[in-house]
């Protein structure tokens, strides 16, 4: 190129071929991939890599001082475009001596822009600077041959200046211009004289239509505007840029992306427009800046300390953000946006990315630390699926839901903490014991849930095995024997034959360290050492099995305990791994009314342990006990203390840190709605598990599981004092006329003909006004028989849904339902003039939570 290129374009009609424009040289290549450059003249390099070329195929020098140049619509073989020049002259031309016209102004002066209609590519727009006597913007047919008056389709703006022309993307023959620094004009020339839409603004400069034909962006200086074509009396946004604008346009394969270039910038701004909610939605849209440098890592740069600046940008018509970039130096580079690779999940759990790929197989494992203690039970079914992926499988299965709580454990094999939570709170249930162990063992706290606690009983209970031994001491009362029953202790402990059977149903479930442990706690040893031989016959393959060595070493107790077994049973006590064994022996060697290893004992349940303290324990320390371990459950989120704590506000404490802990909203929800009381189903904390699970199920689509959850909350909670019948007073005298509307309709019962009430049968005040028909609402009332209206049956029957009175609750206007619903079918916002509600736009309000901690109490 023998002059510095000042603009460039992609055609339209050719995804190969551009313009470029000189001062008086007029350039059309064609891009060809995968050419050696062999240093023609003919040739540039578009792209860093230099695999791409574009070749010279036509070229145009007859036109002097080119202002602008615009490539047409025009496809099939034919290839024009049209140059503004600075004598107001627009030249058409084809590459072609013999076929090049001209279209010349009444009065010279500068050709200030063109633009080529898309529907009509026939259809050319010229902008001109002003003239007082001439019209500044003219459009002409060029299909009509040599320009004169009949090949002008309209001439307007007279005594104006047309700064930047666009043509609309949705109608043909409707021109948007900005003209004379203070207004955007769009002109529907179908009709004559054309309908014109006025916007007063100074952001003339640029106009250009967004590809989807309902955005306008135009600019001034460094401000950016954007417009809705449907309602172009306001802009919707404004964006405000570092330096002044060069260049605007729009990204054609992207309707929210808006490029634009700055005066001595090397980069190019692109701008990406988010609306809130839907496009129909309105609103002022949220705008995300990013840079590009095309030219950051071209030869240019390596021999420069300087990066050139853009100048000018050409958008590919259907490549995806593909451009043409050029420099202030003339260099030009084809050059193809980064992608930005925006992921998300599906409904099911799965991980896309923005090209539809399915990208979970670069999901990073959670990074889980080891549990300790009673945490060791919750490790979310020991796989390395994700919460919601989790809760998503169990949903399937109808997990929370099945009649009997216990049945739920049965649903979740792989975690064994949350199948013994079923199962005790099926248990529960069962005995109609919701308030857990603390109300009923009395125990006294900040606000105590239930009677304080009776004195218990201490009572010398022998060795059974032993006939002269001083024995333990053990306390009774009623209360510590219900709390044994709720722990599964289901035996009567002064009847053997209970006892044995207990303990030969857990034999038969091969747990016989627990039953030996059992069998020791109720001062059987003998028993103990009979269930431990039985374990070690059943597990004579297991060379691991210390069953058979703890029965022998079992043998060798006595009620005087002596010191040297003590001590022995003490060194061992760190190297068993049994937790049962561990504990038993440990019981055996105790202290006088030491039981700190067997209460502290993590690895046994926690029901055993709280039996264990309702026998051995006395009132204080059983108290003090029961509150430590309360305390710890909520800390460290085991469910398994919702025993203790029952249906009270400890059990939402703990409930809400077993979610914290965890994110098992899944079983916080249903633990709530399937065990708490009414009473405690309207704290904020569990009104807003249930919500959100709910709405997890209508995201899975799983409308059946949805539908029992509901049924289930609906038989729990207590109906409503007030009835939900909606009436219609009158705004006058506040009294009812959907009755007075009844009662006329019983009078008139033998009636044939429709009744229309249009007033307040009290106060003969008229009734307000539907804000579309602007008629009176009133009731349309049917012919009803005299029967159906002894029996009641009037009200829906007298009137059909399409008349009922509707209104917004924010704004109170409203009408007739069809009418509205006719009216928001393509509107949102209120039909009521100078009302700006957006009445269908409205959503459901959030869950209320308090706003300091004692509200939180209350």
């Amino acid at each position: 190129m023998s002059q510095t290129v000042v603009e460039l374009h992609w055609f339209p009609k050719y995804t190969d071929r551009f313009l470029t424009a000189a001062s008086s040289e007029i350039n059309l290549y064609q891009v060809r991939h995968d050419v050696v450059d062999h240093g023609e003249k003919s040739n540039i390099n578009l792209d860093i890599s230099k695999n791409s070329t574009a070749s010279l195929i036509a070229f145009e020098t007859r036109y002097q001082f080119v202002r602008t140049v615009a490539p047409s619509y025009h496809g099939g073989g034919d290839i024009y475009f049209a140059a503004g020049l600075p004598n107001g002259k627009v030249a058409l031309c084809n590459f072609a001596a013999e076929n090049n016209v001209e279209f010349t102004p009444r009065v010279s002066r500068a050709c200030m822009c063109i633009a080529w209609s898309e529907l009509e590519p026939n259809f050319l727009a010229m902008g001109h600077d002003r003239n007082r006597s001439d019209n500044c913007i003219t459009i002409w047919d060029t299909e009509r041959g040599v320009p004169n008056q009949s090949s002008i389709v309209s001439m307007i703006g007279l005594s104006e200046t047309a700064h930047s022309v666009c043509w609309d993307k949705t109608f043909p023959q409707v021109l948007i211009a900005g003209m004379s620094h203070k207004y955007i004009k769009m002109m529907d020339f179908r009709q004559n004289p054309p309908i014109t839409t006025v916007a007063n603004t100074r952001t003339v400069n640029g106009v250009c239509v967004a590809p989807n034909g309902r955005y306008l962006a135009s600019y001034v200086e460094n401000i950016i505007t954007l417009w809705d074509l449907r309602s172009l009396e306001k802009p919707i946004s404004q964006i405000q840029m570092q330096k002044n604008i060069s260049q605007l346009a729009w990204c054609p394969t992207r309707s929210s992306v808006l490029s634009t270039l700055q005066r001595d910038s090397p980069l190019i701004n692109l701008i990406d427009l988010h609306w809130p909610g839907t496009e129909m939605d309105g609103g002022e849209p949220h705008s995300v800046k990013r840079f590009v440098s095309p030219f950051q890592t071209t030869a240019t740069t390596l021999t420069t300390s300087r990066i050139p600046s853009m100048s000018h940008l050409s958008w590919h018509p259907y490549d995806l953000e593909r451009m043409l970039a050029l420099s202030s130096v003339g260099t030009i580079c084809d050059y193809r946006i980064p992608q930005r690779v925006a992921v998300s999940w599906d409904n099911n759990n799965n991980l896309f990315g923005n090209n539809g790929n399915d990208l979970r197989q670069f999901a990073t494992p959670t990074r889980s630390s080891t549990p300790t203690d009673s945490l060791n039970q919750w490790n979310m079914d020991s796989s390395e699926e994700d919460i919601a992926e989790t809760m998503h499988h169990r949903a399937l299965k109808n997990y929370g839901l099945m009649s009997e709580l216990q049945r739920n454990g049965d649903l979740v094999e792989k975690n064994d903490g949350l199948q013994s939570v079923w199962r005790m709170l099926g248990h529960l249930v069962k005995a109609d014991r919701r308030q857990g162990l603390k109300s009923i063992l009395g125990v006294s706290s900040a606000t105590p849930d239930g009677p304080p606690m009776d004195p218990s009983e201490p009572v010398n209970t022998k060795w059974i095995d032993f006939s002269m031994c001083s024995g333990l001491v053990v306390y009774r009362s009623e209360q510590r024997d219900q709390a044994q029953l709720l722990c599964g202790w289901s035996f009567e402990r002064d009847k053997e034959a209970t006892l044995t059977a207990f303990l030969d149903e857990l034999c038969a479930k091969r747990e016989y360290t627990r039953a030996a442990l059992l069998a020791c706690f109720h001062f059987r040893v003998r028993l103990a050492i009979d269930i431990l031989g039985r374990g070690a016959q059943d597990q004579a393959a297991d060379p691991s099995s210390l069953l058979r060595v703890a029965a022998i070493a079992l043998s060798g107790f006595s009620a005087e305990r002596s010191e040297l077994w003590r001590k022995q049973c003490g060194a061992a006590r760190t190297q068993i791994d049994d937790p049962y064994l561990r504990c038993m022996f440990s019981f055996l060697a105790h202290e006088k009314e030491g039981f700190e290893t067997v209460t502290n004992e993590t690895q046994i349940s926690l029901s055993d342990r709280m039996a264990f303290a309702c026998n051995f324990l006395s009132d204080v320390k059983l108290a003090e006990y029961t509150k430590g371990m309360v305390a710890n459950c909520i800390e460290t989120g085991d469910l398994n203390g919702l025993l203790l704590t029952g249906a009270s506000n400890d059990g939402i404490n703990l409930l809400q840190s077993h979610l914290d802990r965890t994110e098992d909203v899944q079983t916080v929800a249903l633990i709530a709605a399937r065990f708490l009381t009414s009473e405690y189903l309207g704290d904020y904390r569990v009104q807003h598990w249930v919500a959100t699970y709910r709405d997890m199920l209508d995201v899975w689509g799983l409308w059946e599981q949805r539908a029992l959850l509901d049924i289930t909350l609906g038989g729990i909670r207590t109906p409503p004092r007030s009835s939900r019948s909606v009436f219609l007073l009158c705004n006058f005298c506040g009294k009812n006329v959907s009755m007075a509307l009844q009662e006329d309709a019983r009078l008139r019962g033998n009636a044939t003909s429709m009744h229309k009430l249009s007033s307040c049968p009290h106060c003969r005040k008229p009734l307000p006004r539907c804000a579309l028909c602007l008629l009176h609402m009133g009731t349309t009332m049917a012919a009803i028989s005299q029967s159906q209206a002894m029996q009641g049956q009037i009200g829906w029957q007298s009137k059909p849904f399409s008349k009922w009175f509707s209104w917004c609750q924010t704004c109170r206007h409203g009408g007739h339902t069809e009418h509205l619903t006719e009216w928001f079918n393509q509107n949102t916002e209120c039909p009521v003039t100078s009302c700006n509600c957006k009445c269908f736009a409205k959503d459901l309000p959030m869950p209320q939570f308090p706003r300091h901690e004692k509200d939180c109490l209350s």
